[in-house]
């Protein structure tokens, strides 16, 4: 039983972990859909009706790339969760209207598009469903309600400049929401990947990614780098964590912020030993690349280096969990 839990701890960890809370429901930062990884680039509510977050593969610079968002042949998407209860009419009447303003009156000229995509919809819209909008560059228009598909809209470029307009466009429905989900965010520098050391030999030892729950920072060991420690078992370790797979498995535990780049008073499984030690990590401002990680008995500071991927380099992975 310890072991699938543990199995079930390291996928939803290391696929789940990093979301983006709005109001009382949570975006995940990462997510796939139509078989493309898209990162969130924002989210915000629209008058306790729904929560919206707009996911793409490339960068925005902020609210004025609004319209370029909108009108670019890219894959993105669009999750909606609704807050409350939604009948069919009013969500059509929404969709309407919002086309007729990102359109400045001209929606008729692609009716037969809206009605396609109306066609669509489920005859009713309960409270936390969760609809995806998803555009691919084949020119499909495709929606999903939870995990059902509900079907597609093709040749629909123009459609979906429109409908994406609602939110993204110069008359959009909410500019506040507009705000919110093309403005930039700052991102957690302490969360991500590390690349951790032997601290006598210098050779690297593994990945560890850093995540957050409920305010809290934990670390779990993504790879081992040395080929022939991939199936490690750490048998040393004690409770749950005996006899696991060393690769998922958690050494970094509900490490507590004392300022922006100091997370103290948590704990440190050391994999060589299972010994397990009081620890801090902290960022240098001078150096945000290099996390110092302390523990007791560790012989001094550790440093791991960030590791990083050319979509990284514009934007960080992985955010924060706020339950």
């Amino acid at each position: 039983m310890n072991r699938i839990l543990h199995i079930v701890l390291f996928f939803i960890t290391f696929f789940s972990f990093s979301q983006t809370k709005v109001g009382n429901l949570h975006f995940n930062d990462i997510d796939v859909f139509e078989n493309a990884e898209l990162m969130l680039n924002g989210a915000g509510e629209r008058e306790k009706l729904y929560t919206i977050g707009l996911y793409l593969d490339f960068e925005v610079d902020g609210v004025e790339d609004g319209l370029m968002v909108a009108d670019k042949n890219a894959t993105m998407a669009l999750t909606i969760k609704t807050i409350s209860d939604i009948s069919n009419d009013d969500l059509t009447g929404i969709i309407r209207n919002g086309l007729e303003r990102a359109t400045d009156g001209n929606s008729y000229l692609m009716e037969d598009q809206i009605r396609d995509f109306i066609k669509l919809l489920p005859s009713t819209i309960n409270k936390y469903e969760i609809f995806k909008i998803i555009y691919t560059e084949d020119e499909k228009v495709t929606l999903y309600k939870n995990k059902e598909r509900l079907g597609s809209v093709s040749n629909s470029l123009e459609f979906k400049q429109a409908l994406f307009k609602i939110w993204l466009g110069d008359n959009p429905v909410d500019s506040q929401l507009k705000e919110d989900l093309l403005g930039s965010y700052d991102a957690n520098p302490i969360l991500g990947q590390w690349k951790a050391y032997d601290k006598k030999t210098g050779v690297a030892i593994n990945i560890v990614q850093l995540y957050m729950i409920k305010n809290e920072v934990f670390g779990s060991v993504q790879q081992m780098l040395r080929q022939s420690e991939r199936d490690a078992v750490c048998y040393q370790c004690e409770g749950d964590d005996k006899n696991q797979p060393v690769e998922g498995l958690v050494i970094l535990k509900n490490l507590r912020n004392k300022s922006e780049l100091k997370y103290i008073n948590g704990k440190f499984t050391d994999i060589r030993n299972g010994k397990i030690s009081d620890c801090q990590i902290w960022i240098d401002q001078d150096d945000m690349n290099v996390l110092n990680v302390k523990y007791r008995g560790g012989g001094g500071v550790h440093q791991w280096k960030r590791v990083k991927s050319s979509r990284k380099d514009k934007r960080d992975d992985f955010r924060t969990v706020k339950f």
